[in-house]
């Protein structure tokens, strides 16, 4: 008997172990961002395939140790409480609908294959139900002790009526397999979000070094990884695009005159209109803060346009300038901006290019007199001249 004991407790420690390493692998594969695009598709597959195996490898671990010691019952039920949890922690944490269709399957054949249940078919439905509400509130069921594990229990009570049944008798005790079942419920609770908290954590470092704290814009970090994304675009698949940067004409003086606390609600104000303007254009838009007082957005995919390029930055334009602002002394001020804007040609060998050239169009306004747009090279009162040759 201590023998007998000794080893069912054994088993039933490598298998929390396995347990463990299935709930890391499952949620390495549903949000790791390491996986090429082309492999994307195989992603919810993959999922599937995992948790099939695991089921089944606990299933025929639990057949063959009961051959083994002559048959058993007692590794039927410790073997039960991982191949539930399994189907479980797949359900309450992917929330998918492949992954419940085939795990469904799964459950379906495992009450069919089970001998001795005559009712089988309506404890598979209530399984086939349970399984839905995983899937359907997994989150709410998940967040919150009171709430998981009274279903974890309510999840496994179909498999438990069935498997005693069939197995005519549960010779470990009910405690025994409440116990370890508890245990792996708290384990699996455990795994998961430490796991989550460390990817939070992670998204959090990355959210710093991308957004700028001031603005919420993306900071000039991402804007030159874009930037560089969108010339390999243009190189491999001849996707065009446009950068538009502009400054906020005499920012300094705002800040000396009215207070740094001014001109950061200034700064503020300018990210807020700018992303509400870019979002009526024809063509995917990014917005960034790439320096002090200077913005600048990418549109992607673009068809060369001369006259909407006008239209965009006239846009953008004069909904700046239209910004009023007030300070606690009760001054009223406006801002103007200067507007540089350039799109990508074939000629470009550097994905800095454009952004030079956009650069020194938005210096060609300032030195027309700021308040001014610069459109490949152009001045707006001269693109005028020349907008039918585009």
């Amino acid at each position: 008997m201590l023998v007998s004991w000794g080893l069912r407790t054994t088993t039933y420690i490598t298998n929390i172990l396995v347990l463990v390493g299935y709930a890391l692998l499952f949620n390495w594969l549903q949000n790791t961002r390491s996986i090429t695009p082309r492999w994307q598709r195989w992603r919810q597959p993959a999922l599937v395939a995992v948790t099939i195996a695991f089921v089944v490898l606990f299933h025929f671990s639990s057949v063959l140790s009961m051959a083994a010691q002559n048959n058993p019952i007692g590794y039927g039920w410790t073997y039960l409480n991982f191949q539930g949890a399994t189907l479980l922690y797949a359900l309450l944490s992917s929330r998918q609908r492949l992954v419940l269709y085939f795990t469904s399957l799964v459950v379906v054949g495992w009450y069919w294959w089970i001998p001795r249940v005559p009712t089988w078919p309506l404890m598979a439905a209530c399984s086939l139900v349970l399984m839905y509400v995983a899937t359907r509130f997994g989150p709410t069921i998940g967040r919150r002790a009171l709430t998981y594990y009274p279903f974890g229990f309510l999840f496994m009570a179909p498999f438990f009526l069935a498997n005693w049944l069939s197995l005519d008798g549960i010779d470990v005790g009910w405690p025994w397999q409440v116990i370890t079942l508890t245990i792996i419920l708290w384990c699996l609770w455990q795994t998961h979000y430490r796991f989550v908290a460390r990817r939070n954590h992670e998204a959090a470092l990355v959210s710093e070094a991308q957004i700028d704290d001031l603005t919420s814009l993306k900071n000039f970090r991402v804007f030159d990884a874009d930037l560089h994304a969108a010339f390999d675009r243009l190189q491999d698949h001849g996707e065009l695009y446009a950068l538009y940067t502009f400054d906020i004409d005499h920012f300094k003086r705002v800040n000396d005159t009215y207070g740094h606390v001014s001109g950061n609600t200034v700064l503020q104000a300018v990210a807020k209109r700018l992303e509400q303007v870019v979002a009526n254009f024809d063509y995917p838009a990014q917005t960034y803060r790439t320096g002090g007082e200077e913005f600048s957005f990418l549109l992607i995919d673009v068809v060369e346009d001369f006259g909407k390029a006008t239209e965009y930055t006239t846009a953008v334009k004069d909904a700046l300038s239209d910004l009023t602002f007030h300070t606690e002394n009760g001054d009223e001020f406006h801002i103007t901006v200067s507007i540089g804007q350039d799109r990508s040609v074939a000629d470009d060998r550097n994905y800095l290019d454009i952004y030079k050239r956009a650069d020194k169009y938005l210096y060609s306004s300032k030195n027309h007199g700021r308040n001014a747009i610069t459109i490949r090279g152009i001045t707006i009162g001269q693109a005028q001249r020349v907008q039918a040759r585009e």
